[in-house]
């Protein structure tokens, strides 16, 4: 979800909250708004201290309660959010009470929602919540946050190494979420037999991603969970095309975070049980704005399905960015910014051939200035060899035309068959962000979409290969940082 200009983004965090400690909303709230976020809270439960205490009192919200709160927030149209992030939930009833406020939400809203299930093999709420969450939750969440017993839970079936934990993410895929991360890995090939802790990220139809880092001793620790959801909520949205370094990123605070309560207090022993120290958060607002990143990411392997064809973009992906002066084309046109330019000249001219094309002779007059000759992207004749010679199928997809088209190669010293097929705005088929093009491409080369890559420099290079079930990569030059706004 993108926000409005100048106004930051806004989260709806539902889940528990205590008086003393850091669990809950109490452990998501404070981070996310030191990174920029308006956060509104909605306690699912007000309790004294969290589980890990012996002695526990206070309050649940009912779901007619939580009803009631979203009428209010509905009424007075505060009900604006770019995310809902939701915890610790007791009952089937509110569960469902979320869904229905999400329906009040934008459609634009990311559900991340962290399944509070259970831990280490023990359920905590109702089994009910099961299939509440697996048959009507999932198929509304953007970004799901189980440890590995809740995704045992979900999918019915047992994880014991990284190939099954593989496994479970694409079976919750299949249930609705696109990107799936297991905040919990507990499996000797993943944890190096217990001397690490592990996280996998996983997108649909996509990579996935293993995270190991430092095992800590001290634990367990509460709202450990809680405060990683609400970090994979803050960074996805600040890399939404960089996932490995969203989990990077929330993995760093988290340990960092404990790390730092350990050396600030130790456990206690109350009423003859023993409390591990809480989250000090509070102390940690240096590392959660500016992450320690000290593990990367390794893709787990293999990659199914293997990449076999690439589809290139044009302008600013083959060659250099910015030899087309787009904005003074669409002054000279008086084509508003933020729209496609040929369709909307198409629709202008409906009834005006003439005008039509005289507008188009405009378009091709600053293609071949700009051409005149292209600026090729460094390494570019090596790079589209090397992909012919390794067997890869190579195709492009361009707004441009096919006279640039044949200019471009002709200047890079490219055979005309290096790229097959080409579709450029003279091709009979729509165009990007419409997936066609790469649907014709699967279908000419005979290959699954998603052994295609689609490479661009442009939210709808990314928006045509998404919508086709292939991979993108998108090559962004460093003032673009506001590419991601417009997806």
């Amino acid at each position: 979800a993108s926000e409005s200009p100048g106004r930051p983004p806004s989260v709806l965090s539902v889940q528990s909250h205590v008086v003393h400690g850091y669990v809950g909303n109490r452990a998501a709230v404070f981070p996310l708004q030191l990174l920029g976020f308006e956060v509104d809270v909605i306690n699912s439960v007000q309790f004294s201290c969290h589980t890990g205490y012996p002695a526990i009192r206070g309050q649940k919200l009912g779901g007619e309660d939580l009803r009631a709160l979203t009428e209010g927030l509905a009424t007075n149209e505060v009900l604006d959010h770019t995310h809902l992030l939701t915890g610790y939930i007791g009952t089937a009833s509110f569960l469902r009470e979320v869904l229905h406020l999400l329906d009040q939400l934008p459609r634009s809203c990311c559900y991340v929602c962290d399944p509070v299930l259970g831990d280490n093999g023990k359920m905590y709420t109702p089994p009910d919540l099961v299939d509440v969450y697996r048959d009507e939750v999932l198929p509304r969440v953007w970004i799901l946050t189980p440890n590995q017993f809740e995704a045992e839970l979900l999918t019915g079936a047992k994880i014991t190494n990284i190939s099954d934990a593989a496994a479970a993410c694409d079976r919750l895929h299949a249930l609705g979420p696109p990107v799936v991360a297991l905040t919990t890995l507990d499996v000797p090939d993943a944890t190096a037999d217990g001397k690490s802790v592990a996280m996998m990220l996983s997108e649909a139809r996509g990579a996935k991603w293993l995270l190991q880092m430092p095992y800590i001793e001290g634990g367990p620790f509460t709202g450990t969970g809680d405060l990683t959801a609400a970090m994979l909520l803050a960074w996805s949205h600040f890399h939404p095309l960089e996932a490995p370094m969203a989990l990077e990123k929330a993995g760093a605070v988290l340990q960092a975070v404990i790390r730092r309560s350990i050396a600030h207090r130790g456990a206690r022993t109350i009423g003859g049980k023993v409390v591990p120290p809480e989250l000090f958060i509070i102390g940690c607002k240096q590392v959660i704005e500016e992450p320690p990143v000290l593990q990367r990411c390794w893709l787990v392997e293999p990659l199914r399905p293997a990449i076999a064809g690439v589809v290139f973009d044009l302008d600013g992906t083959l060659t250099l960015p910015g030899q087309l002066n787009v904005a003074h084309l669409r002054s000279r046109l008086g084509i508003p910014a933020e729209v496609d330019i040929v369709p909307f000249l198409r629709e202008k001219h409906a009834e005006d051939a003439e005008g039509f094309r005289e507008a188009m002779a405009v378009i091709e007059e600053e293609e071949r200035r700009a051409f005149s000759p292209p600026a090729l992207q460094p390494g570019l004749k090596a790079c589209i060899q090397d992909l012919l010679g390794r067997g890869l199928r190579v195709g492009m997809v361009t707004r441009n035309s096919q006279e640039n088209v044949t200019r471009f190669l002709g200047h890079a010293g490219l055979p005309e068959d290096s790229f097959v097929p080409v579709i450029t705005r003279d091709s009979p088929m729509k165009n990007k962000p419409d997936p066609t093009p790469l649907q014709h491409c699967s279908g000419a080369w005979g290959l699954e979409p998603a052994s295609i890559l689609m490479v661009g420099d442009d939210v709808d290079d990314i928006r045509c290969g998404l919508a086709a079930g292939s991979v993108t990569v998108a090559i962004l030059a460093p003032h673009e940082s506001a590419f991601a706004e417009k997806s």
